[in-house]
């Protein structure tokens, strides 16, 4: 990655002088390989110029396939992973980037991509950046461009798939897709843990819609706890994934300092949350 093992400080100053420079083939680099410069640059969200989040961006960056992401509620796990990963990834390789994201219901998963689909058609910073790959007028010019068909980007390849597809793991999976990139954002949900049932049938989806995963492709997680026994707790117990998590507290416990929030506004939130709610949403315990 370009800037591997620098400061964020030490970053923006290289994105400051590329952009200064006008520097077309530096900018297109970056784009591909530098995940902050991305979402901080090339979609314009300043919110994400901190720390915490620079460290989560080179981290996700460096290995991004294979993990079960448990951050605390509001601190990105989504922005970094569903939207900017995915966008960076359409826009690197989009011959052979068939991204089928798979949430609880289908409209949990039709929001993420409704935010990508939104990105790719306003986006004229990277439209022209990248003319091989996007569109200028997606909605008139894009063979497909909707959150039901999905979302496809220009490619030399001519598979069944969109780019981007958007599904739910227990209301209608499709049939005879196979997707580079199987990403499961919300999988568990409240809903899907009010009984014993409802998490065996969470659960059996998700082992149903591993057969919608090309030969060689990956898998990405992302989500939040629920419950002690949750479709999450199935997939860390059998080794499917790598859990990476990141709680909202330093040491992980209810007395700890914020690692990205401020802390009245965790503390307003440890108050009226409760114990058991702010440990599996803020805490993943």
């Amino acid at each position: 990655m370009i800037c591997q093992g620098l400061t964020r400080e030490q970053s923006n100053k290289l994105y400051y002088d590329v952009l200064g420079d006008k520097d077309t083939k530096a900018m297109r680099e970056l784009v591909t390989k530098d995940l902050f410069f991305l979402l901080t640059i090339g979609c314009k969200r300043p919110d994400i110029n901190k720390d915490w989040l620079y460290d989560r961006c080179r981290e996700v960056e460096a290995s991004p396939n294979g993990h079960l992401d448990l951050w605390a509620r509001e601190h990105y796990k989504s922005t970094i992973i569903t939207f900017g990963k995915s966008i960076q990834d359409i826009i690197a390789d989009p011959d052979n980037t068939l991204i089928g994201i798979f949430s609880h219901t289908r409209g949990i998963a039709k929001g993420f991509l409704d935010q990508i689909k939104r990105e790719l058609e306003g986006n004229t910073f990277l439209k022209n950046l990248f003319p091989e790959v996007l569109y200028q007028n997606p909605q008139n010019e894009a063979p497909k461009w909707s959150l039901n068909d999905g979302i496809l980007v220009k490619r030399k390849t001519n598979p069944k798939e969109s780019t981007v597809e958007a599904w739910g793991l227990v209301d209608g999976q499709p049939t005879s897709k196979h997707f580079t990139i199987l990403l499961y954002d919300d999988v568990v949900t409240l809903e899907s843990v009010t009984t014993p049932e409802q998490i065996k049938k969470t659960t059996a989806a998700w082992e149903m819609s591993l057969n919608l995963g090309a030969a060689g492709g990956v898998a990405r997680y992302i989500g939040t706890r629920y419950h002690a026994a949750d479709t999450y707790k199935t997939m860390m117990d059998r080794g499917s994934v790598k859990p990476r998590i990141k709680t909202a507290t330093d040491n992980g416990k209810l007395d700890g300092a914020p690692v990205f929030m401020e802390p009245d506004a965790l503390k307003i939130k440890r108050r009226d949350m409760g114990s058991y709610t702010f440990s599996c949403q803020m805490l993943q315990d």
